[in-house]
């Protein structure tokens, strides 16, 4: 079973653990996330994956195959989250921007991290590479939520 992992992110500051239901503190604070294994998926997550990764998915046979449908979405979803970041970024002003900024970069370098520790409940096992780039390409899309939400 995959673990639901919780951390908040504020710009400067390192992961900081907050038990489920927490409010995290500042305006950019970002609680980092996945789906739990047995758990239902966000409609808003699902329906962000692209068609060409549902069709992908459906050709896959091996776990290479299912991982090479992962990398490549994350790629897809990484250049979304891009455009969606300079877009947030040139609409933020003021104070503001800097803080925004500082916050994106904790929550780029906590990202992988945080995968990895997602998917080293697995270790040993051939899904766990899968596990990693299923965490890493879903937490790019929440991301991509948030960003395009903040105000």
């Amino acid at each position: 079973m995959r673990r639901a992992l919780w951390a908040v992110l504020t710009a400067g500051a390192v992961l900081l653990p907050v038990a489920a239901g927490a409010q995290a503190p500042g305006r950019f604070a970002y609680k980092l996330q996945v789906t739990p294994e047995e758990g239902p998926v966000d409609p808003a997550i699902t329906g962000r994956y692209t068609a060409v990764f549902q069709a992908c998915q459906n050709r896959a046979k091996i776990t290479f195959d299912h991982f090479a449908c992962f990398d490549a979405e994350f790629a897809r979803q990484d250049a979304v989250l891009n455009r969606t970041w300079k877009a947030t970024f040139a609409r933020i002003t003021g104070p503001d921007h800097a803080r925004l900024l500082a916050a994106q970069r904790v929550w780029l370098a906590a990202r992988d991290p945080f995968c990895r520790s997602d998917a080293d409940g697995f270790s040993g096992g051939t899904i766990m590479p899968i596990i990693f780039a299923d965490c890493r390409v879903e937490l790019t899309i929440r991301r991509t939520i948030w960003l395009e939400r903040l105000r």
